[in-house]
C-alpha cells in the first residue's frame, strides 16, 4: 500500500484578473503555515510535491515545502479545478510511483478526486481550503483507495 496525500489550496483572495491568478490571503498563508507545522509534528511528511499551476497552489505548495524542508514544488497542468478524475488517476499511476506524493489543488477535483478514488465512480468529498486527505492504496484505479484520514485546520 502507497500513502497518498491530498490538498486543497488555503485562503484564497476572492477576485483576481483571472481565477488562475487568486492568490493566497495573508490568513490563508499564515493558515497553511501553521497548519503543516502541525502536521509534521504528527509525522507528516510528503516525499514529492505537485500543485496545479494556479497561483494559490503554487503559493500553497511553496509554503508546505517550506515547512516540510527539502522539497522541491513540482507543476503539473493536469491539476487544475475542473480536471477529469480519470486523467488524473490515470497520470498518477502511469508517472508518479513514489510513496508520499502530495497533490496541491482545488474544487472540486480534489473533492472528486478523494472521493471517486476512496468510493467509487461519482462519489465526492467536501473539502473546506486547506483540508487535507490521506489515502493508501495499492492502485490509482477508480474506488481502488482507503481514505486514512481528512484533516483541517
Amino acid at each position: 500500500m502507497k500513502t497518498w496525500y491530498v490538498s486543497r489550496h488555503g485562503e484564497a483572495e476572492a477576485y483576481a484578473a483571472s481565477d488562475a491568478q487568486r492568490a493566497l490571503t495573508e490568513r490563508g498563508s499564515a493558515e497553511v503555515r501553521e497548519f503543516w507545522r502541525q502536521l509534521r509534528e504528527q509525522g507528516v511528511l510528503p516525499t514529492r510535491i505537485i500543485a496545479s499551476p494556479y497561483v494559490r497552489a503554487q503559493q500553497t505548495a511553496a509554503i508546505i515545502a517550506e515547512v516540510i524542508g527539502g522539497l522541491a514544488v513540482e507543476t503539473h497542468p493536469l491539476i487544475t479545478p475542473d480536471a477529469s478524475v480519470s486523467e488524473v488517476l490515470d497520470w498518477l499511476g502511469r508517472d508518479v510511483a513514489e510513496e508520499g506524493v502530495l497533490l496541491v489543488s482545488h474544487m472540486p477535483l480534489v473533492g472528486n478526486l478523494v472521493g471517486q478514488w476512496t468510493q467509487g465512480v461519482g462519489a465526492g468529498v467536501g473539502m473546506s481550503v486547506a483540508t487535507v486527505a490521506c489515502i493508501e492504496a495499492d492502485s490509482t484505479e477508480i474506488g481502488s483507495g482507503q481514505l486514512k484520514w481528512l484533516k483541517q485546520p
